[in-house]
């Protein structure tokens, strides 16, 4: 690691003080020159000391020269009086480590500017959160977004955004919401992300939350869409019957001229036409009343009784309500509850009634002797209680499958349409999410989640 500067460096410099210390060995004991036998020991006190002086400074540097390592610090340099005593080679390997040390630190600055401008510029509102709850890292969007100028404690939050606030707080990793906060002049719609990571031993919380109010707009423009299309449909199946029977029934009493013809014309078959034309017309009114019945089921349905029941005692008291129907298809019926005890808050006669209609669909869906329905609870790994119910029937078509949660939607020859979607109302209501994964003549599964 030396070079040879060094060695004969120090070598000098010992021979100095042997040569020192040869020059006292006549003078000891002669107490004339005593003014020089302490000349010569002060000489070499001076000469020892200037020595160590010299490996220390050099060893000092040394040492900072690893400090440097350690810190990533590519600006240090060894003095000029110590460098030109290190070999070739291990000048060239510091100047290595330095060019090296100085590339990596120019990288990682560029990779920070880097990373602090997307997040600077992300339209996420990002938030970073120790274990005391002091932020270390917030963007300008969520600032922009909770109207906050400067946070450095989530504590702030507590009377600004409390809901925010709870979240935050309580919120473990994979934990997803869309909440509502105050906003400058109206409420904002946030969908809230939780994650978690750990660095240097510290456990920190990443909470990223968005501004869905587009969204939202979108899908309830696209909803009211599509409910506006399966109206106009539903509405001109009843009305254009009636329309066409009403026009038959006024040519029954015209003549060809196309006058009233008089009473006398009137025969019995032009009466019982018209009785016949009449009733259809009941029919048809009645229908499209049961259609508006139909609707406001589902928009008037508004507020849950929730209780605490077991799901296994659910699934068993659905069992026996359907036996008969199972029956007469010899379909299997299968019940898995983990664990048997499993509770759920919920209000227990709407869950009822989605699972009927959902058993009476599979039921309908099954065509063969080996049919097989089965109903399961359990837990996910989010602490979700999940309920689903699935069967080998014939399976929902690709082409519909996005469509069957639209009221009034239905495939069926006699069927309202207003099963599916009274089901997601209800599930909504509960704070859960009811959805359906397909595929035909295989197997289909409902998935409720709450």
């Amino acid at each position: 690691m030396l070079s040879r500067k060094f060695y004969i460096n120090i070598i000098i410099r010992i021979l100095f003080i042997l040569i020192t210390c040869l020059v006292f060995i006549p003078f000891i004991g002669n107490e004339e020159k005593l003014f020089t036998v302490l000349s010569l020991i002060v000489l070499v006190v001076i000469q020892i000391y200037l020595l160590l002086n010299y490996i220390n400074r050099f060893n000092m540097e040394v040492a900072n020269f690893f400090s440097a390592l350690k810190t990533n610090d590519a600006s240090f340099a060894f003095h000029d009086n110590i460098f030109p005593y290190i070999s070739t080679k291990v000048r060239n390997d510091i100047e290595h480590i330095r060019n090296q040390l100085f590339n990596i630190t120019e990288l990682k600055e560029i990779q920070q500017s880097y990373f602090k401008t997307v997040i600077e510029t992300a339209q996420t509102g990002l938030i970073s959160i120790d274990e005391t709850g002091k932020i270390e890292l917030i963007n300008r969007c969520a600032l922009d977004l909770l109207n906050i100028n400067k946070i450095s404690h989530i504590k702030a939050l507590e009377n600004i955004h409390p809901s925010l606030y709870q979240i935050i707080q309580n919120a473990s990793a994979g934990f997803e919401k869309s909440i509502l906060i105050k906003g400058k002049t109206k409420a904002i719609p946030l969908s809230i992300k939780v994650a978690e990571f750990k660095q240097k031993k510290t456990c920190f919380k990443l909470v990223s939350f968005q501004n869905i109010e587009s969204e939202l707009k979108d899908k309830e423009i696209e909803s009211w869409h599509k409910l506006i299309r399966v109206l106009t449909h539903e509405i001109n199946n009843t009305v254009s019957p009636i329309t066409s029977l009403a026009s038959s029934i006024e040519k029954l009493y015209q003549n060809s001229n196309n006058k009233k013809i008089t009473k006398a014309e009137v025969s019995d078959s032009i009466i019982d036409k018209t009785y016949e034309g009449l009733h259809l017309i009941s029919q048809r009114g009645e229908g499209l009343i049961e259609f508006v019945n139909n609707y406001r089921n589902i928009a008037s349905l508004k507020t849950m009784n929730f209780s605490l029941f077991k799901v296994a005692e659910l699934f068993y008291n659905l069992e026996l309500l359907m036996k008969n129907k199972l029956d007469v298809k010899s379909i299997r019926f299968f019940i898995d509850v983990k664990p048997i005890d499993l509770e759920i808050k919920a209000d227990k006669k709407f869950i009822e009634q989605i699972f009927i209609n959902l058993i009476k669909n599979s039921i309908d869906s099954i065509h063969t002797d080996s049919g097989i329905i089965s109903l399961k609870a359990f837990k996910n790994e989010e602490n979700k209680i999940i309920l689903e119910i699935k069967d080998n029937g014939a399976g929902i078509p690709e082409e519909i499958i996005d469509q069957i949660f639209i009221p009034f939607f239905t495939t069926k020859k006699d069927g309202s349409g207003i099963g599916l979607s009274l089901a997601q109302q209800i599930m909504r209501l509960h704070g859960g999410d009811i959805s359906v994964i397909s595929t035909p003549n295989i197997e289909t599964t409902f998935i409720l989640s709450f």
